[in-house]
C-alpha cells in the first residue's frame, strides 16, 4: 500500500528543520523515524538554510608545456603522455594539431 504524501509547505519544513537541529540525530535517522523522504528533507534544507548542494568544482588549469622548434615543419614529432594514455604524432600533422590546441587554449583564456 502506497504511503500518503504529506504537503508541509515552508512553515512545516522549517519546523522539521528546527526539530532536526534540536534532536542531534543524523539526517537519515531523523527522516527514517518520521517517515520523511531524505531527498525532500535535504532539498528543503538547502532551500531554507542556503546549504550548497555541492562544493563548486574548480576548472582544471593547464600547465605550461615547453615546445621545441623543429628544423622543418614536416619533421615535427609530438608525444604527449597523460597517465597511461600516450599520444604520438609525427610529420606536418603533428604541428597542425599542436597549433590548433594552442589556439583553442588561448581562445578560452
Amino acid at each position: 500500500m502506497a504511503k500518503k504524501r504529506i504537503r508541509r509547505g515552508v512553515d512545516g519544513w522549517q519546523r522539521l528543520l528546527d526539530e532536526h537541529r534540536a534532536s542531534g540525530e543524523t539526517v537519515s535517522a531523523f527522516c527514517s523515524v518520521r517517515g520523511v523522504p531524505r531527498s525532500a528533507f535535504v532539498k528543503w534544507r538547502r532551500r531554507l538554510e542556503g546549504t550548497p548542494a555541492r562544493a563548486p568544482t574548480k576548472a582544471p588549469e593547464f600547465l605550461p608545456v615547453p615546445l621545441r622548434a623543429s628544423l622543418s615543419r614536416s619533421e615535427a614529432d609530438v608525444e604527449v603522455q597523460l597517465g597511461s594514455v600516450r599520444l604520438s604524432l609525427s610529420g606536418a600533422a603533428a604541428s597542425k594539431v599542436v597549433e590548433a590546441i594552442i589556439a583553442r587554449v588561448s581562445e578560452s583564456r
